[in-house]
């Protein structure tokens, strides 16, 4: 069958709303404008009518090993127009990965969206250890997020025989969103300065809190005895763990800052404007790969404060991990310093658009 489109990307868009679903929903929107024909997946969440009536769009269905064969024909079905497909599931997924490459000869990139790779090789089951290995040794196409990324891919056992690119997972919202709520508004009218902290969900990594919730109230609760009219809003996108919330407000109150915090639970689709009214960006993480919210924080002009356990943009302050007084201390500088100007930083896109391009056997587009 004639491949009359360009790029069916493996990843849901949102909802739900999480760093690697909103970059590659921004990235299919500023494709589509260049002149690409692109195409992605939406989960049962997804009410969105344009989206559900597009012959671009599938609903997703995780790709289990256990459940290949009924799948794998859904996969075939939905990519057989596409030249190239890209995978943002990181090791996830090989088994089909490989059916597609080898026997629909699709191009195959695969981007590794964080900085858990030696750890997912180890509870990967044997199956699809088997069928990354044979991928690690293909003409297929690596992208990490990071060098961090990219330097546990090349401790895995096998390594991948190409070149493994670092392109940040970045692109500026182009959307003109709309306002707060009046609710959160009217908190950030009343307050001097606004710390803002999210987190999608309440992951952990080797039994460690990744988005480090409890350093954020901790943190909070020193800085109000000096700073009484400072607000932190706590944004969490899942909503369904109702016995972790009400221990997260718990700790609030063991601390004498619940009623003091704003809590945004549930996703909101117009984070970019909290970022636009915050003075500082907190994202104290266990572990982290190239962070969207990073990044748009910047660009939205707040001041990033991160923990040190991945590199960071340049501009950030980076705290110790671990240590709630040199995170205290810094959140304390960056109380002093004044918001960053406001900028749109493409760049990134342009590099991911250049690697499609040669893919693709277009001529490369100006940029």
């Amino acid at each position: 069958m004639r491949e009359s489109f360009d790029i069916k990307q493996l990843c849901i868009i949102p909802p739900p709303y999480g760093g690697v679903s909103v970059f590659v929903y921004r990235l299919i929107q500023q494709l589509v404008k260049d002149g690409y024909s692109v195409g992605g997946y939406y989960s049962s969440d997804n009410d969105d009518d344009a989206i559900l009536a597009s012959p671009m769009f599938d609903e997703w269905k995780w790709m289990e090993t256990s459940k290949f064969f009924p799948k794998v024909i859904k996969y075939i079905r939905e990519t057989r127009k596409y030249k190239l497909v890209h995978s943002h599931f990181s090791l996830e997924g090989m088994l089909y990965l490989w059916t597609l490459k080898t026997f629909c000869h699709k191009k195959i990139i695969i981007s590794i969206h964080n900085s858990m790779v030696t750890e997912y090789y180890l509870r990967s089951n044997p199956i699809n250890r088997f069928f990354l290995r044979k991928m690690l040794k293909s003409d297929v196409t690596w992208v990490a997020v990071s060098e961090q990324g990219k330097n546990q891919l090349l401790q895995l056992p096998f390594i991948p025989t190409t070149e493994i690119h670092v392109i940040p997972a970045y692109i500026p919202d182009s959307r003109e969103v709309s306002p707060l709520s009046n609710e959160m508004q009217s908190y950030i009218d009343t307050h001097s300065q606004i710390i803002a902290f999210y987190g999608h969900s309440f992951m952990n990594y080797m039994d460690t809190d990744i988005y480090g919730f409890s350093i954020a109230i901790e943190s909070f609760s020193i800085l109000r005895e000096k700073h009484p009219s400072l607000g932190l809003i706590i944004c969490l996108a899942e909503d369904k763990d109702t016995e972790r919330i009400c221990a997260l407000h718990e700790l609030a109150k063991n601390y004498g800052v619940d009623n003091i915090i704003y809590w945004q639970i549930g996703a909101i689709d117009n984070i970019k404007e909290l970022w636009k009214q915050s003075h500082i960006y907190f994202r104290p993480t266990a572990t982290d790969g190239d962070s969207v919210a990073v990044r748009e924080a910047i660009d939205e002009g707040a001041v990033v404060v991160a923990s040190n356990v991945a590199p960071r943009p340049p501009g950030v302050i980076s705290f110790c991990y671990g240590d709630i007084i040199d995170a205290v201390v810094k959140l304390e500088d960056a109380l002093a310093m004044e918001r960053h100007p406001i900028k749109k930083n493409m760049q990134y896109y342009y590099q991911m658009k250049s690697l499609y391009d040669i893919m693709l056997n277009k001529d490369i587009r100006s940029i």
